[in-house]
């Protein structure tokens, strides 16, 4: 099962509702369950060029980690984890922001955001992962 580009858009949509509902410029990322990207969204007017990269890092760590990307900030660099992050060419972000998105109790993705607060970017990652879970 994968998050085709269909389904993307309207998460990003939802989202970028729930960015604009909390006031804040945030950059959205989809990854697959293979942790590629589907598709991104930088906000006009966000604060840090970084964003699109910190939202996709988040992204994929929670999904090569089949968690949210918070519940792995205080395990970062533990060996395996720094290891992991080795492989991905120090891509993958270990703070709050990004969660999984499951389907039939499959882990087909995830959703990072980056901009606001940790928890701001967590809601609104969690706002997209809600239209894909279907």
């Amino acid at each position: 099962m994968s998050i085709s580009h269909i389904d993307a858009l309207k998460a990003l949509d939802a989202a970028v509702a729930k960015a604009d509902e909390l006031g804040v410029k945030v950059a959205i990322a989809i990854v697959d369950d293979h942790a590629d990207l589907v598709a991104s969204i930088r906000m006009s007017d966000v604060n840090y060029l970084f964003l699109p990269q910190a939202a996709q890092g988040k992204a994929m760590a929670s999904v090569v980690w089949k968690s949210a990307s918070g519940a792995l900030t205080e395990r970062a660099a533990t060996p395996m984890l720094v290891a992991t992050n080795n492989i991905y060419h120090g891509a993958l972000v270990y703070q709050q922001g990004a969660v999984t998105v499951t389907r039939d109790g499959s882990v087909i993705g995830a959703v990072g955001a980056g901009g606001a607060s940790s928890q701001q970017d967590e809601d609104i990652s969690n706002a997209a992962a809600a239209v894909l879970g279907g």
